[in-house]
């Protein structure tokens, strides 16, 4: 069985949009915060939780393409763990697997600076993110 990388395609062109999704929901999330408040936040976060559900079962059934074959496992996981902005795809459905990948992969890393930048609004000291960078907390905090 040889891999459908047109399926994987679709599945991560999905998975971006899910985390397109996020990403809105996240921004909506940061201002329900900073508005103070907390129904309008306890929603958006269930919101983005199903999302992040949804996100998890595209990526699931990508992986799940590749079968029993341990041909198309090898070049699903070059596909799905090579660095996108330094692999070369063999023809134009690969590349356009790599340039999807990179594009979530911005998104991912913008998703996680307004997310730990919220958290250090929201929890200050006890962020899980620690302090702000550049605030010092005082000796034994």
């Amino acid at each position: 069985m040889e891999l459908d990388v047109t399926k994987v395609m679709i599945l991560l062109q999905r998975r971006y949009g899910s985390i397109r999704e996020i990403d809105r929901l996240t921004k909506e999330l940061e201002e329900a915060f900073a508005r103070g408040d907390e129904v309008s936040a306890a929603m958006l976060l269930e919101m983005r939780a199903e999302e992040m559900a949804k996100n998890d079962n595209y990526t699931e059934e990508i992986w799940q393409l590749a079968g029993s074959d341990k041909a198309a496992l090898q070049k699903l996981r070059r596909l799905m763990t090579s660095d996108p902005a330094e692999a070369q795809g063999q023809n134009a459905e690969e590349k356009k697997v790599y340039e999807i990948r990179q594009r979530t992969q911005i998104l991912l890393d913008k998703i996680r600076k307004t997310d730990q930048r919220m958290n250090r609004r929201v929890a200050r000291e006890k962020s899980y993110y620690g302090a702000e960078p550049g605030v010092r907390r005082p000796a034994g905090v």
